[in-house]
């Protein structure tokens, strides 16, 4: 899970910089807006799903089942133990011997 990216609204910037700086300079930088070379890219789906059988990578806590997600959090549920981890913590395994 990284940083979000600052988003700005494509139009507030055109109107700025036409009325800043105008001219061709402010014209190239409006095409390129428009051909979306800013556009944040799309949010990424991790590779871990609901229903998967993983293992925290440094905390011997046995095989959990991926119960959902909140806040860039995934939620599972261990033997002994509910808990949110970060995808970076977690190991995704074949099944629930694994």
């Amino acid at each position: 899970m990284t940083d979000k990216p600052r988003l700005i609204d494509a139009e507030k910037l055109e109107r700025f910089l036409e009325e800043e700086i105008g001219g061709l300079a402010a014209k190239r930088i409006e095409i390129t807006i428009a051909a979306g070379v800013f556009d944040p890219d799309p949010p990424q789906q991790p590779d871990i799903q609901v229903g998967d059988w993983v293992r925290h990578k440094s905390i011997d806590r046995g095989v959990g089942r991926v119960m959902g997600f909140f806040e860039g959090l995934i939620n599972v549920q261990f033997p002994n133990v509910y808990a949110s981890c970060f995808e970076e913590n977690l190991l995704k395994v074949k099944g629930k011997e694994a």
